[in-house]
């Protein structure tokens, strides 16, 4: 029995010890995400559709006409983008000081076209992000393992539309994960409720008005 324990003991360490090392990478549209743990490497995005076998081919069925209504995507305003940048960090750090040595960030490249929607708010929204990068970087460096690191905002006043590129990759054991996240778990929940509420509402789709014919 004893010896029964101390093998099921020995196995969580080895799984709490293991480092995990995860890597993300957005760039022109296409994200990708890959995990790493011990000899397994896992790509979790984009996802491989099987493959499937050839069928016999069956006559064209008749195409539904769709109505033409075409789903809204959810886009991050400026507000979000402020609130994001006055709540998140302290979240972060509090949760960090703990095990934030323990965790390795390497590479870590962003590159981020700032556009608003007109000259003003691009300036202004560029310099909140520089204010809020030259303040929250040296305290990140502080209490991460950071290696690579390149990171650039360019002011775009012609455009409308963000645009960004991420390469970044971590790396950490488990058991650090799971620490950092209960300490950093109720106030990461309130900073996604306030950001949820911050969002853009969908624009109303205007009614259609049947005319059946000539008033009287």
């Amino acid at each position: 029995m004893t010896i029964i324990l101390c093998s099921i003991l020995l196995i969580l360490a080895v799984i709490l010890l293991t480092p995990v090392r995860a890597r993300v990478s957005y760039q022109q549209g296409e994200l990708e995400a890959r995990l790493r743990y011990g000899p397994l490497n896992i790509l979790l995005f984009p996802l491989k559709k099987p493959e499937k076998p050839e069928k016999k081919k069956k006559k064209p069925k008749k195409k539904k006409k769709k109505d033409g209504k075409k789903k809204t995507k959810a886009k991050i305003n400026r507000e979000q983008i402020f609130y994001t940048i006055e709540k998140l960090p302290p979240i972060l750090g509090r949760a960090l000081k703990r095990v934030g040595h323990r965790i390795v960030v390497t590479p870590l490249h962003v590159d981020v076209l700032i556009a608003g929607t007109d000259p003003v708010d691009t300036a202004v929204l560029y310099g909140r992000l520089a204010t809020a990068l030259s303040a929250g970087l040296p305290v990140l460096q502080r209490a991460l393992r950071i290696r690579e690191q390149e990171i650039n905002l360019y002011p775009d006043f012609a455009g409308d539309q963000m645009q960004f590129a991420v390469d970044a990759g971590i790396s950490i054991r488990p058991w650090d994960a799971l620490v950092t996240g209960v300490c950093a778990g109720a106030g990461l929940v309130r900073w996604f409720l306030g950001f949820r509420k911050l969002a853009t509402p969908p624009p109303k789709e205007e009614k259609k008005v049947e005319t059946t014919g000539e008033a009287a």
